[in-house]
């Protein structure tokens, strides 16, 4: 069952993406943000009038810890998006995978088994090379461009805190219910992110209303993955929901090519072909 909510994952979060680079047209990357938040913390407020709510020291640190560096990555995330080509930027979020086989056994004691490990490997790897072009700019282009664009090191530090924050998000689940859990860490984000929008003057009534529905958008897609995300979180290991959720390049190359009739398809289908090959070892073995 985990599987389901889990590969619903990237396909929200590519839909995301484009709402989120359309609404930095014309809005503060910093608005974004906090909308990102906002309407979640909005649409799951009624939410506490049927559950049962559980406050224990397990629950507060997790908010505590997964809030605070997920307001950083909020900002940093949106703000990577408005400043940087999507398909160069997003590609670094990749690395989480690999960041978590290292961070998940410290933080919930999970640790893949050899074959699960060779599927999140795999679809790392199968995540890069879906934006390498060989012929015009060469394998090394992703990490050199770590060294030229901000946008870039700003999505490869996002992919190191989410790395963290997933790990907590799981405890944080664990110690309470998934749906208090998504209320109280947007809650949580959203003072941190309004705090960074008020002190920073950056809200605009006007450029608001004039994006309201990719911002709408961004803050619907939000909410419905974040259920998605912390209910696959809730079922199974960390590394493999993150790892899954990133085969959204793939999913993108396949409707490029099919829909859009995007070139250099033989470079992307080989990413993708390592990549699904990478989601058969954590799905099926």
């Amino acid at each position: 069952m985990w599987v389901i909510y889990a590969v619903l994952n990237p396909f929200i979060d590519a839909s995301r993406n484009v709402f989120s680079k359309k609404a930095s047209l014309n809005v503060d990357s910093l608005v974004v943000s906090w909308v990102n938040n906002f309407v979640p913390f909005l649409l799951f407020l009624p939410v506490v009038f049927f559950i049962e709510l559980k406050f224990n020291q397990q629950f507060i640190i997790s908010v505590i810890i997964s809030g605070t560096i997920n307001t950083a990555a909020a900002i940093l995330y949106h703000r990577a998006i408005s400043q940087g080509e999507i398909s160069v930027v997003v590609p670094m979020l990749s690395f989480t995978p690999l960041f978590l086989l290292v961070i998940s056994p410290i933080i919930v004691g999970e640790f893949p088994t050899s074959k699960g490990f060779i599927g999140i490997i795999l679809i790392v790897v199968g995540s890069y090379l879906l934006n390498v072009n060989l012929k015009e700019k060469g394998i090394l282009f992703p990490l050199k461009s770590l060294m030229k664009n901000k946008a870039t090191r700003y999505m490869l530090i996002v992919a190191f805190i989410w790395s963290i924050s997933a790990n907590f998000d799981k405890k944080g689940i664990e110690a309470s219910s998934i749906l208090q859990y998504i209320l109280f860490i947007n809650l949580f984000v959203t003072i941190g992110t309004t705090i960074f929008v008020i002190s920073k003057g950056k809200f605009s009534l006007q450029s608001v209303w004039r994006e309201r529905k990719n911002l709408f958008f961004v803050g619907a897609l939000t909410s419905l993955g974040y259920f998605v995300h912390m209910t696959a979180l809730a079922m199974t290991l960390v590394a493999y929901v993150i790892a899954l959720k990133r085969t959204s390049g793939m999913i993108t190359v396949v409707l490029g090519y099919l829909i859009l009739k995007e070139q250099n398809i033989k470079e992307r289908l080989l990413g993708s072909t390592i990549m699904f090959l990478g989601v058969l070892f954590i799905v099926l073995f």
